[in-house]
């Protein structure tokens, strides 16, 4: 192998591609990122995957002059950025990888292609067009826990895009919030597929705001492509729980509309009070022209209130809510968000095409803070000096 590339956009095609990529000691070659390139056809191409997931970048038209693949590890990114050249060579002397730009040299080891698990994927017969994926992603994929380790909640995991009639729909929920989101005039075609909720994060991450994409499917893989990237990532087969199906159920007795940024930071600043080991539950409720959040400790209560209209009352008692499911739904909205509350205490809140639906908790558990363990044992003592 032997070719020289513009450093910078290297180093942003490797910095892509590494977005995939984790450390595996079973598989060590999906550690770090495969560099192919092609003589032929003057096209650097670099791959990074999880297995799951695959990031593909090409650069066109460098100057090849021998073929050859490796893999190097991800401190490549680190070298590119560090380097000062506009342009950066690799040669490969059958042993090591040197790596050149402007008067600094790098001399580095790196694995064998040939055991790289790297997808063939043919092109999708079927593909349409789709913009702005990346602010729907944000706006749902939250309400997802990629950490579950349980099969039977395997869904939880999981975010449901489906395309039609130039509408997108995302929805995800972990059983205790649920995201249902809309973004019109963002696609051409009519699709549906499941994916995990690491993948869409890397996708939004590498796709810029009104940036368009080709979406389409090959087996059990979605494709999403632009210009020189390729990403894939493995579909869900499985019984998926539909969020928006369960917020057709939500009946609310109870409502006001607000301000979506005053609602939020009101949440958020009576949070503040709550440190280490406290049961972080805040309390909410609904009089004819104001909302009202409580929280308490064993140390202290703090309440405010923000002005609401066309109120409909909750008991005075009003419900108790993780504040953090409430805020995470918060900061995706803007301007009125209306707020929907049943007889149980479930919420539905709804503005700008999004719907988000947070469970209900029972009452706070005051944790009782334990006396210095010092001052407990200068008591003791002393009282036992006076009964001596």
């Amino acid at each position: 192998m032997n070719f020289t590339a513009n450093r910078m956009l290297l180093y942003d095609a490797v910095k892509t591609v590494l977005k995939v990529v984790n450390k595996n000691k079973e598989i060590p070659e999906i550690s770090g990122v495969l560099i192919e390139a092609n003589a032929d056809t003057g096209i650097l191409t670099l791959t990074g995957t999880d297995i799951r997931t695959h990031i593909q970048r090409r650069l066109r038209q460098e100057h090849i002059v021998e073929s050859g693949s490796i893999i190097l590890n991800p401190i490549l990114s680190e070298m590119l950025w560090l380097l000062a050249g506009e342009t950066v060579t690799f040669q490969n002397d059958g042993q090591m990888i040197r790596i050149y730009s402007g008067n600094c040299k790098y001399t580095v080891p790196y694995l064998q292609a040939k055991n790289f698990p790297k997808l063939q994927i043919p092109f999708p017969e079927d593909t349409f067009q789709i913009r702005g994926i990346n602010s729907l992603i944000k706006r749902t994929v939250f309400a997802a826990d990629g950490t579950v380790a349980d099969h039977t909640k395997v869904t939880f995991s999981y975010v449901k895009l489906s395309f039609e009639d130039g509408t997108t729909k995302a929805q995800a929920t972990d059983g205790n919030c649920m995201a249902v989101t809309l973004l019109s005039h963002c696609a051409d075609g009519k699709m549906e597929m499941i994916l995990h909720e690491k993948a869409l994060q890397i996708l939004a991450s590498i796709v810029k705001p009104d940036e368009e994409l080709y979406v389409g499917i090959v087996g059990k893989f979605a494709i999403f492509m632009k210009e020189d990237m390729f990403f894939s990532t493995m579909l869900f087969t499985g019984h998926y729980l539909e969020a928006s199906t369960v917020l057709e159920k939500v009946r609310p007795v109870y409502g006001a509309t607000a301000d979506a940024k005053a609602l939020y930071e009101l949440i958020d600043n009576i949070s503040t009070v709550f440190t280490a080991g406290d049961d972080r539950c805040v309390n909410v409720s609904l009089s004819d022209e104001s909302l009202l959040v409580r929280a308490k400790t064993a140390v202290s209560v703090s309440a405010s209130a923000i002005n609401v209209i066309d109120s409909i009352p909750t008991p005075p008692e009003g419900f108790h809510y993780l504040p953090k499911l409430l805020t995470d739904c918060l900061r995706h909205m803007t301007g009125p968000v209306k707020i929907g509350i049943d007889n149980r205490g479930f919420v539905l809140l709804e503005g700008n095409g999004s719907r988000y639906f947070v469970c209900p908790r029972g009452p706070v558990r005051i944790v009782q803070k334990e006396e210095n363990t010092e001052k407990k044992t200068k008591a003791k003592s002393k009282t036992s000096l006076k009964a001596a």
